[in-house]
């Protein structure tokens, strides 16, 4: 562990998952002191155990781990694991933190995990291996962080012994506990849960029969860095299976003694992944299915992703939730249930069965909650603002990720985020000092024969699993200027990194070629590793074997194979001609642009201006508010229009925030950390403005598709009109018998495939409201699929037992309203019955969810060359590693611009923008990297060629008659090198020789 200053006020992150990991990463990247800790014996959670995530079905998640560049980690965060809290005093702003760290008796920068004192004493040797007896260290995965044991000194009766077993001499027999106290200006708090435990359960066989796993049991059998190698077998007889299923809400959504009320959120979502990448990876022919009650699969791109699963992939899906497992004399598995339409019981035995477990707060968690002094909810979870989710019942506590409620990664990496901009309020940020530099001198290669190292790294299996790496070396090899071919399992693991760096500096390689995943990920990870190392970060080749070869012909070994001899080879031409090349670095503007004044925009833009940021706010509309103005009550009960009055008064007060309404954004050019937008009001007003970032939170539109006789029949509203009518008119209300509230109208359809996310919650809210006027109402939601996720379950339960009933149907089985005789009649086909049925209606509300506001982000995606999705929202960098970055620097998205969602995860968003706008503006200067277009005014012929098709109106004619590419304007795309019919213009990284060198690789081949 790092010693700390004591004296030193920082933020104090606790939990070493994803979210604590991601929380700590932005307070320093904001340049603010960060501790980080964790009582497990690595750094890492549970997202080190993943096979793949979803919808990317990859495992680029590994790279969120703490692999931090030099400065970062040197200057700003401290990482401990083993140590706990004990107490914590003060108050927000000036807490003081009892630290406790527990003995490791292991020097960890000595430890190479090389599994000697495993062997010897293996008693002694404390980790967690999972489903894998044969783990090698106390780090349970290798993506987890330190790579190091940890003993259990009381089992050693020899302690010379043990001392002279370790060859690198890392025992510390005297180790001790250490406790300390530091000042903490605030705290972030990512604990996470665990998952249930089955085994408590009588019906499933969990933990008793062999071939009934968890879903995570699951995913370490398909690791290849699990137990069997990555090769899906039955751990009865080690055979691949031929029958899987997968039983849904596993101890959730029950009223069992060992069940939860609420749903985890995630389970429909890995389930669905871990059927497809069955099918995928190990054999079409393998029969997967999955019983479920509801599909809930509400996040963005989330029901494509699920209509795959059933159209390409053909996963069977049955819609109940079986009782019992019987385990048969060949420990093959019987499964007794009952479809929806049928009475008779059906029996099917299958090979394996995962039970799809969801998450609960642990009592360690619990206890840590008492210590830090917050509330928790009924289910033990943190209880948190009902508006604002990353608060806690204690000023200056923060929190985020699963304890705060059921969430996925995306959102969990939203929160920290969130929470690390909130907490990170409490310190300033240290300015930029010339300091000596973290790295070493680059050494000077010019002029030098190359001298290449090609190193594969798997990508814990994923790569090798389709092709033989060895082969792949050999060939690289027979290259007369390769020095070093040599393959590592996991590139994003500490010992494969350190070793290709030393590599480096012991081969005196000049030039280095990776094959790995995708370098849209990885590429930053592996340039910081070569400057550790000496050498230009421009040096480097990255391959990517996994996307372009061992995914693209997974089922073709002989072609993955013959492809990745070719990729390698013009990655090997390729970095022949490679340069060293000066990143472009530039002073950044410290202001900021947010676009949308509703309820996320203004959150962010008072956020960022509190913190010292001045902030323009642009709002089409004549007024702030957003959407939010035809809202009355959340399904919390927040009063909305009392919480956006008060959010309007806060941003129109603030001396930080402009304010432009009836404005929008009419041009735009600059590179990141130096924009230049044109704002034009609709009184033909012209302001030009300048800034580092832009947050997008243009919003969304509410639908109202010409679908159940909307606009048509008088009867039938949207469950917006609906809300306005409990808030404006209960007289209404209570005149009213019957209401028929119809969900999915207009989405989850060919012209709008996503789910809308908060449809199900507001036809329970508006329900319950219903109820609440009018006690003796009939209420009818007929539904597809409910997706009350989290702790919305319990509201969804409520209406249950207050009589709400809830019918079923398909898309063969759609609705139909008609009016008849002056009656209003909706027919509807109850599976249940298996007959049609008719309900009378004095009202037909229909759930018709957000679209994207077309127009308006068509005309900013083009201004700011920005990409979409297929359904106009904003797209985001990475729906793991970056959910609210855009694939453009500088850019942000947040709220409903990005998807649909509900007021409190739009809050989120907006905090979560205003913290990752914050990091880039904590630096005074941007380094923008080193691909910029230089013109030889030699060559150039003045055609205007290059002016004409920028599409950032870049290049200009200068004084000398020239074309002239300011790089600090350049975007690097590359357009007018290829239009320049002179050939006068060069990408810098991507010159001529270098393209042409990578086209004669297509054609080399050395034996």
């Amino acid at each position: 562990m790092q010693k700390i200053k004591q004296d030193e006020k920082r933020v104090l992150v606790i939990g070493g998952g994803v979210g604590g990991i991601k929380a700590a990463l932005d307070l320093s990247e904001s340049r603010k002191k960060v501790l980080l800790i964790d009582s497990d014996y690595a750094i890492g959670g549970l997202m080190t155990q993943l096979d793949r995530t979803f919808p990317t079905n990859n495992c680029d998640l590994c790279t969120v781990s703490p692999h931090l560049s030099a400065t970062t980690r040197e200057k700003f965060l401290q990482v401990s694991p083993m140590t706990e809290l004990t107490s914590l005093s003060g108050e927000a702003g000036d807490f003081t933190a009892t630290l406790k760290t527990a003995p490791r008796f292991i020097d960890i920068d000595k430890c190479t995990a090389c599994g000697e004192c495993l062997k010897k004493f293996p008693e002694a040797v404390r980790f967690t291996p999972g489903l894998d007896p044969r783990a090698p260290t106390c780090m349970r995965y290798p993506q987890a962080t330190p790579y190091a044991y940890s003993i259990d000194m009381e089992k050693i009766d020899d302690v010379e012994a043990l001392k002279g077993v370790c060859k690198a001499g890392a025992i510390i027999a005297d180790d001790s506990e250490q406790e300390i106290q530091i000042k903490v200006a605030s705290v972030v708090l990512s604990v996470g849960a665990e998952l249930f435990d089955p085994s408590v359960l009588d019906n499933f066989g969990g933990g008793k029969f062999a071939n009934v796993v968890t879903g995570l049991e699951y995913e370490r059998i398909m690791s290849a860095s699990g137990p069997y190698q990555g090769n899906l077998v039955k751990k009865s007889d080690q055979q691949p299976p031929k029958k899987v299923a997968w039983i849904q809400c596993v101890g959730s959504r029950g009223i069992n003694r060992h069940d939860v009320s609420y749903c985890s959120s995630v389970c429909c979502m890995y389930a669905l992944k871990e059927a497809m990448v069955t099918k995928e990876r190990f054999g079409k022919d393998i029969e997967t299915t999955i019983f479920f009650m509801d599909m809930r699969t509400f996040g963005k791109d989330y029901e494509p992703y699920y209509n795959r699963a059933k159209e390409d992939f053909g996963i069977r899906l049955i819609r109940c939730k079986p009782h019992t497992i019987i385990e048969l004399p060949d420990k093959s598995l019987q499964i007794t249930y009952a479809k929806e339409e049928l009475s008779a019981m059906i029996k099917e035995d299958f090979d394996m069965v995962v039970l799809s477990t969801g998450f609960r707060p642990t009592q360690k968690t619990i206890d840590l909650a008492g210590t830090l002094g917050i509330d928790l909810n009924e289910h033990n979870f943190a209880k948190a603002g009902t508006m604002d989710p990353v608060t806690t019942s204690k000023d200056g506590v923060y929190v985020c990720g699963v304890f705060e409620s059921p969430k996925d990664i995306p959102e969990t990496l939203v929160q920290a985020s969130a929470a690390a901009s909130l907490a990170g309020a409490a310190i300033e940020s240290e300015e930029c000092v010339e300091d000596a530099s973290p790295y070493p001198p680059q050494r000077d290669v010019d002029g030098e024969d190359p001298k290449i190292g090609v190193f594969i790294v798997d990508c814990d299996g994923e790569i090798g699993q389709a092709m033989d790496i060895n082969k792949i070396l050999e060939n690289a090899k027979s290259n007369p200027d390769v020095a070093v071919a040599e393959a590592f399992k996991l590139s994003c693991s500490f010992e494969a990194m350190e070793k290709i760096e030393n590599l480096i500096k012991e081969q005196a390689l000049n030039r280095v070629v990776i094959g790995s995943g995708s370098p849209r990920v990885q590429e930053i990870m592996f340039q910081d590793m070569l400057r550790r190392a000496g050498l230009n970060p421009y040096l480097l080749e990255l391959v990517n074997l996994r996307d372009q070869a061992a995914w693209a012909h997974n089922d073709a070994p002989a072609k993955a194979l013959e492809k990745a001899f070719q990729l390698v080879q013009v990655g090997i031409s390729g970095v022949r001609k490679a340069k060293a090349l000066p990143e472009n670095i530039l002073p950044t503007s410290q202001n900021a642009l947010v676009v949308g004044g509703g309820v996320t925009g203004m959150t962010s833009a008072l956020e960022l201006a509190d913190q010292g940021t001045f902030t323009y706010l642009v709002e089409k509309a004549p007024v702030l508010g957003g959407q939010a103005l035809n809202l009355s009550k959340t399904i919390e009960g927040d009063d909305v229009a009392a919480f956006v009055k008060d959010l309007v008064s806060k941003v129109s007060a603030n001396e930080n925030i402009k304010v432009f309404t009836d404005a929008v954004v009419a041009e735009h050019n600059g590179v990141p950390g130096r924009f230049t937008t044109g704002i034009k009001t609709s009184a033909d007003a012209y302001e030009q403005i300048d800034h580092g970032v832009t947050i997008l939170a243009t919003g969304a539109t509410p639908n109202r598709p010409a679908v159940y006789g909307l606009g048509e029949f008088d009867k039938v509203m949207t469950q917006l009109d609906l809300d306005s009518i409990l808030e404006n008119d209960e007289s209404k209300i209570k005149a009213m018998e019957q209401v028929v509230m119809i969900q999915c109208a207009g989405s989850r359809e060919a012209d709008n495939p996503n789910c809308s996310r908060l449809c199900c919650q507001a036809a329970v809210k508006n329900a319950l409201r219903l109820l609440e006027v009018n006690p003796d109402i009939n209420v009818f939601v007929l539904y597809r699929d409910i997706r009350t996720y989290g702790f919305q379950e319990d509201y969804y339960k409520t209406a249950r037992d207050k009589g709400v009933k809830f019918i079923r149907f398909d898309l063969d089985h759609r609705p139909v309203v008609r009016e008849e005789a002056g009656k209003t009649i909706v027919r509807t086909h109850d599976f249940v019955l298996g007959q049609d049925i008719d309900i009378e209606a004095d009202c037909v509300a229909l759930s018709t969810g957000l679209v994207a506001n077309s127009d308006t982000n068509k005309e900013l995606a083009r201004l700011f060359n920005l990409p979409k999705t297929e359904d106009g929202f904003f797209l985001e960098d990475h729906v793991k590693l970056k959910p609210v970055d855009m694939a453009l620097r500088g850019f942000f998205v947040a709220g409903t611009a990005h998807s649909p969602k509900v007021i409190r995860e739009s809050i989120t968003q907006a905090h979560a923008v205003a913290g990752r706008a914050r990091t880039m503006l904590a630096n005074k200067e941007i380094t923008l990297g080193a691909a910029y277009a230089t013109v030889d005014p030699i060559k150039c012929a003045v055609c205007l060629i290059c002016v004409r098709v920028c599409p950032f109106n870049v290049p200009f004619i200068n004084n000398e008659r020239h074309s002239e590419i300011s790089p600090a304007k350049c975007h690097g795309c590359g357009i007018c090198v290829a239009e320049c019919p002179a050939k006068a213009i060069q990408l810098r990284g991507w010159e001529d020789d270098q393209m042409l060198a990578k086209l004669d690789g297509l054609f080399e081949r050395y034996n």
